[in-house]
């Protein structure tokens, strides 16, 4: 009888173990040190949570072909990431759009967005937008603020349901309403930026290609970690990302939860 136990015990203890499901950690950060806010604050949480595999919010070209950084940049993710690999056995990989940055200068989003941005801001403060469309820019400033100032609040502050509806506010105010009002004023259309190539392109179109390339990327990035997830069945992985993607990539990640066989967890659940 008491073998009969012990072998049943190992039988049910072995099939739990290959049955654990893989944990997700959408970890929001704040990309430079701030008040309640440091690498060695976010070391802490990382090591609280005891990741098997971490998740760069860069592509490949920072990484050696062993998956080391080959490059050091004073960013709180970069610092903490380098410590904790310094200190635990732990995979780190990139899931960012490649080339972002170069991407959004090819295609005229960037510094075009910036620059519509300010045209914008300099009509509202002369007083020169029509009265529903300073209603809106009033708005989006007030909720900018009002998800800023959250980041010295400490991370769980900027990691939960409530912070990611404000973050998802505050996109969609940035590239739908802010756009829409840019196409109601001939200036964004006849206002141009020469792209690296010697083409210009207008404000009005360069802050459309910003906005879907905010979209683009977040959807690629989704992508990525799903991928990631598939590869490391059964692991603890962490998503190290600016907190304004949270509400993006879990919208897209939390449906696929059952299917693949996962859970979306909370860095203080641990």
């Amino acid at each position: 009888m008491k073998k009969t136990l012990q072998l049943l015990f190992s039988v049910l203890l072995f099939y739990s173990c290959t049955n654990e499901k893989t944990e997700l950690v959408l970890l929001g950060t704040v990309h430079q040190r701030i008040e309640n806010f440091t690498p060695d604050s976010l070391y802490n949480i990382l090591v609280k949570i005891d990741p098997d595999l971490i998740l760069a919010e860069v592509d490949s070209s920072f990484f050696t072909e062993d998956f080391k950084f080959n490059r050091t940049w004073d960013s709180n993710e970069n610092i903490a990431t380098i410590k904790y690999m310094e200190n635990f056995d732990v995979g780190v990989r990139p899931y960012e759009f490649t080339g972002r940055n170069e991407y959004r200068i090819a295609i005229g989003a960037r510094p075009t967005d910036s620059k519509a941005t300010s045209l914008l801001d300099s009509l509202y403060v002369n007083d020169l937008l029509e009265s529903e469309h300073k209603a809106v820019y009033k708005e989006y400033l007030s909720v900018n603020d009002s998800l800023n100032s959250l980041v010295y609040a400490g991370a769980k502050a900027f990691n939960n349901s409530q912070t990611d509806e404000l973050a998802q506010k505050r996109q969609h105010y940035q590239y739908k309403e802010l756009l829409n009002i840019m196409n109601q004023y001939p200036v964004f259309s006849n206002t141009f930026h020469f792209k690296p190539d010697g083409d210009s392109i207008s404000y009005a179109e360069g802050y459309k290609q910003a906005s879907e390339f905010w979209d683009l990327r977040n959807q690629t990035m989704a992508k990525n970690i799903l991928h990631f997830i598939d590869e490391y069945e059964g692991k603890r992985i962490v998503v190290l990302n600016g907190f304004f993607h949270r509400y993006y990539l879990n919208s897209l990640i939390k449906p696929e939860q059952e299917v693949l066989g996962f859970v979306v967890k909370d860095f203080y659940e641990y």
